[in-house]
């Protein structure tokens, strides 16, 4: 099985050059002639330098703030070697298409696009329709294999071909294949492309005029305003989507550099299991508040370090709750404290420790700066105790005024 989430990020489809044969004051005055109930979203101008824009940004996390919740959870799922779900992988992909190449995705959703699952014996799929037809399908199979689908503009990857940006013998080398399409519309500037792996999409997604086209048959497809599979919309579905296309992008934990070899205190190796175990409670539902919990304080670090544009990540050896990098290159790391346990004061002693450890372990390339992460505290002595170890404490209700650089 193949293990396609790895290289897959939100930073595909971004390149995206000014057309050469079409600019968005000609795109705008096709869109002139459409009336469609987008133009609530955005105006027709608007639409067009979306579409033409070199310096096109996926939609931010944070635009859909239904999905947060679901992001801790994905974010397990998928950096689970020994389990790679494909599911979530193949609604990872799913995700970074609707973020990327759906204008005002978030605000549209279920008014002019949704997704939908399907099966058919060992083969799974995801269908995204935006508009009154289908624009992409994700497939998932039971070998681990993962195939796509894209519908999209014909007109730039034709001029990609004709001027040599984009190469018949790379994509064959890649095996994506094309088909003519039959809808019958936009001049009948549509085609369908098909990729057979990971390895192509990856690089299908690459090239810039992929991404015009498939950014133009879209904004094409809301312009028209028909859609009829408003009650057909799963918010949920869409939700988990949106959130592991942002999962899918975080940087891969195996990316941290290894600590070499030190005579003083000796390899580090791996982190002993159970040193710093959390606090459980016999009561299973005491026990899920404590998780869920957990989760809406990783998902509000994560939501802030989306404001300002800094993407997080988990590593595993050890195995810190969240980690990041400022442009310094300086590592954070941070661990979050449920309400959950003896006492107030233990919980914060387990939280303070296990990041003291956490740091010690992450020395090999600079001192990283510590966070732990609470919901409230009622011992005003502690921000002066973790600030004697160099350790910022977050409280949730004080979220707007952290520092995180």
């Amino acid at each position: 099985m193949e293990t396609p989430g790895s290289c897959l990020q939100l930073s595909h489809f971004l390149c995206l050059p000014l057309w050469s044969v079409m600019n968005s004051q000609s795109l705008a005055a096709e869109f002139a002639n459409r009336t469609s109930g987008f133009w609530s979203y955005m105006t027709r101008e608007a639409l067009a330098d979306w579409v033409v824009r070199a310096d096109g940004e996926p939609q931010p996390f944070g635009a859909l703030p239904s999905a947060g919740p679901r992001l801790p959870g994905l974010i397990r799922a998928i950096n689970d070697a020994d389990a790679k779900s494909l599911r979530e992988v193949a609604l990872g992909i799913a995700g970074i298409v609707i973020r990327t190449t759906i204008p005002a995705a978030a605000e549209s959703a279920g008014q002019h696009w949704l997704l939908t699952p399907y099966a058919n014996g060992a083969e799974r799929w995801f269908r995204l329709t935006v508009g009154m037809c289908w624009a992409a399908e994700i497939s998932y199979f039971d070998d681990g294999r993962i195939t796509t689908i894209f519908r999209m503009a014909d007109t730039p990857v034709s001029r990609a071909l004709a001027e040599g940006s984009l190469r018949a013998e790379d994509l064959t080398k890649f095996g994506i294949t094309r088909r003519t399409d039959g809808l019958r519309t936009f001049a009948e500037d549509a085609t369908v492309y098909h990729c057979p792996d990971i390895d192509g999409l990856l690089w299908f997604l690459d090239q810039p005029a992929v991404g015009e086209a498939i950014r133009l048959m879209n904004a094409r497809l809301v312009a028209t305003g028909q859609f009829a599979w408003q009650r057909s919309y799963d918010p949920d579905l869409a939700e988990e989507a949106w959130a592991a296309a942002e999962a899918l992008s975080l940087p891969d934990p195996a990316n941290l550099p290894i600590p070499p070899l030190d005579e003083t205190h000796g390899h580090p190796g791996r982190p002993i299991p159970g040193a710093f175990p959390e606090w459980q409670a016999i009561d299973p539902e005491a026990q899920e508040a404590a998780r869920d919990e957990h989760d809406r304080l990783m998902v509000l670090l994560m939501t802030r370090l989306n404001d300002f544009g800094i993407k997080p990540f988990q590593p595993t050896d050890p195995d810190v709750g969240l980690a990041w990098r400022t442009p310094d290159g300086r590592l954070h790391i941070a661990e979050a404290k449920s309400a959950l346990g003896p006492s107030e004061a233990d919980r914060l002693r387990l939280g303070l420790g296990q990041l003291l450890d956490h740091r010690h372990r992450l020395e090999s390339d600079g001192r990283p700066q510590a966070y732990l992460l609470v919901s409230g505290i009622e011992d005003d002595t502690w921000p002066a105790i973790c600030a004697s170890a160099d350790v910022r404490l977050l409280v949730a209700t004080e979220s707007e005024a952290w520092r995180l650089d």
